[in-house]
């Protein structure tokens, strides 16, 4: 993951692979129930055009933004069931909750002894 600041208060976070993947911008943001202003990292899913980008979280400090993107970076997608290795299907919802857990999705051993994965 790389990180790289494009404007006075906007940092574009690549992937490994240098894709733009997410873009982080310090501004301000309104708390509804109170009407307050607070000045928030947020972090929107990086498109080129302004009305396609949407948020996915507000942080408060700029390096919690920053292991927000790292995390999601790291976490895998799972939009597709699985076969498991004795051929039961694992759908979307369980390979999440064992991902959650520390688990392989596929096999649900933890991730460190899952065949095929070195550590």
């Amino acid at each position: 993951m790389r990180v790289i600041h494009v404007a006075t208060h906007s940092w574009l976070v690549l992937s490994g692979a240098m894709q733009p993947r997410f873009l982080i911008v310090y501004g301000p943001a309104v708390h509804r129930p109170t009407g307050e202003t607070l000045m928030r990292y947020r972090i929107d899913r990086h498109a080129l055009e302004r009305a396609h980008r949407r948020p996915l979280a507000w942080l408060e400090t700029y390096a919690e933004a920053e292991d927000w993107c790292h995390r999601q970076l790291e976490t895998p997608e799972m939009t597709a069931p699985l076969r498991a290795d004795y051929g039961s299907t694992v759908t979307p919802e369980e390979q999440r909750r064992r991902w959650e857990a520390g688990m392989d999705p596929r096999t649900g051993l933890p991730r460190r002894e899952s065949p095929g994965r070195p550590g």
